[in-house]
Formats: C-alpha cells, sequence, structure tokens
C-alpha cells in the first residue's frame, strides 16, 4: 500500500502528468490518431501552463495555508511535533544547512513553541533518506540542528521510523497517550495533517509554518502574469496534498480508521536522545 501510494503519487503529478500527456500527443499523432493526439498535446500543454502559473500556485497553496490560523501562545501541550520535511546527507555541512527550506522552517517555529512552554518535549520526526546507508535519520539531523541553535537536547525525542505522515501521527499519538501535542507542519500540508491526526486518535493543536501562498494578503494582479518553475513547485505540492487527502479518504472508506494509538511499524517509533551517545 505505501509503495502503490507513492507510485501513484509520483505519477499523478502536473509535471510527469503535463509530459505524459504530451508524449502520448506525439504518439498518437505518429500512428494517425490526429484530433485524439492534438487533444493530448493541448491537454498536457495546458496542465503545465496551468501549474507554472504564479497566481494558480499562489491560489492552490493559500487555499490550504488559510485553513488554520497562526498559532496562540495560550495553548497549553505536553509535547511540539516536528513532523519531517526532507534533508540532504553531506556530512560537510552543519545539521541546520543540510535541512530543505520546509524541514528548517518548521524547526524554527517548533523550537519557538517549546521554549514557549517549558515543560513541554520537542519530537523530531522522519527516517534514514536511504535505509541501507549509515547516514544519520531525518529526525537526528532536526535534532542536532535543534542543538546548533541552542535547543536543549536532553528535551528532545526523536522519532525515527515513521516514513510517512500517516505513521507519523499513529506513532505520536501513542507516544503522547492523550496529552496535547502542538502539531508544527507547513501550513499547505496542515490541513492534511491534522485529518490523519483526528484518525490517529491524537489529541492536536494545529501550527502552522513554513507558507508559500498565505504570506502575501491577496494575490497580486501581476501573479497571474509570470510563469516560472518555483510557482510549478508551489503548484505541485499543493496538489500532493489534495491528493493525499483523497488517498486518505479512499482508504478510510474501504478499510475503515486505523486503531487510535497504535504504530504499524514494528520497530520503536521513538528514542530519547538524552539516553543516546
Amino acid at each position: 500500500m505505501f509503495a502503490l501510494k507513492k507510485l501513484l503519487g509520483t505519477l499523478l503529478m502536473p509535471l510527469p502528468l503535463g509530459l505524459g500527456l504530451l508524449t502520448l500527443g506525439l504518439l498518437l499523432i505518429a500512428f494517425g490518431r490526429r484530433w485524439r493526439g492534438w487533444l493530448a498535446l493541448l491537454m498536457g500543454w495546458l496542465m503545465l501552463a496551468a501549474a507554472s502559473n504564479r497566481g494558480i500556485a499562489l491560489a492552490l497553496t493559500s487555499s490550504l495555508e488559510n485553513t488554520y490560523s497562526t498559532t496562540t501562545t495560550s495553548s497549553a501541550f505536553a509535547y511540539v511535533a516536528v513532523l519531517g520535511g526532507g534533508h540532504g546527507d553531506n556530512p560537510d555541512l552543519p545539521a541546520g544547512q543540510r535541512l530543505s527550506a520546509s524541514a528548517r522552517a518548521r524547526l524554527i517555529e517548533g523550537i519557538r513553541l517549546a521554549l514557549l512552554q517549558p515543560a513541554a518535549r520537542l519530537i523530531v520526526s522522519g527516517p534514514k533518506n536511504e535505509p541501507e546507508d549509515d547516514f544519520p535519520s531525518h529526525a537526528r539531523v532536526l535534532a542536532d540542528a535543534a542543538v546548533e541553535l541552542g535547543f536543549p537536547r536532553e528535551r528532545i525525542v526523536e522519532l525515527d521510523s515513521a516514513r510517512d505522515t500517516a505513521e507519523e501521527t499513529l506513532a505520536l499519538a501513542r507516544l503522547a497517550k492523550g496529552k496535547p501535542v502542538a502539531l508544527v507542519t507547513s501550513a499547505w500540508h496542515l490541513p492534511r495533517a491534522m485529518k490523519l491526526a483526528q484518525s490517529a486518535g491524537l489529541t492536536a493543536l494545529p501550527c502552522p509554518s513554513d507558507y508559500l501562498g498565505g504570506r502575501e494578503p491577496r494575490i497580486p494582479t501581476r501573479a497571474w502574469l509570470n510563469w516560472s518553475a518555483e510557482a510549478l513547485e508551489d503548484s505541485t505540492r499543493a496538489w500532493r496534498e489534495y491528493l493525499g487527502q483523497l488517498w486518505a479518504w479512499s482508504v478510510r472508506a474501504l478499510l475503515g480508521p486505523p486503531i487510535p494509538g497504535q504504530s504499524p511499524l514494528d520497530k520503536p517509533a521513538s528514542v530519547t536522545l538524552s539516553d543516546t551517545p
């Protein structure tokens, strides 16, 4: 199921889907199916043009990011959980510089919230990029980056075996045992994460970070006349979230909700860094 989800998620993104339609169109024209070929070419071109338009990208991301408001400081929570956002494995770089832009933004917000609640533990999540390599997990890189920024290592807990958001929320529910968790992730990813948290039985406080479209109060007129690779990337993120929500709804409809607090992983999903070398 996990591999199928990743495969479909890759193939149904705007760039591979648009390129696939363009390729199909050329093949149909080559084999004499001219009107079908031109239709496929038109659909592929329209998909790529729409996905790379800055105005459309801002509209798609803003629709997700406006679901939850910025986190207030009055809420009480026992844990601050930073969901994984990707990293590189270059050992010559400091941990903070190995993080992706999304992971760095999530971690900064997680540290900010954890500093407001001195009794709260900071949970960082994410597996290795390749299970068989000797590089540290994403959770360890996040933890090391937090320590580089002055956060005490003894307050950090790692979740290093959850492979995606669904497994992260299940592992968090098992760890938190009903206690409130400040769930920190990208604002455009938060609606899906909160749905999965609810399904897992996790008492989660939505904490958005890493804004894309939501940084602007409204979409500027010039954005509709701008096309870029950055807009294509942002549209792809939003499209992945919508597909992820559809996938989660489909799996829940077919298989029912998971057992709250039960992780599907065989090995322990959390490690307290203060207990590790």
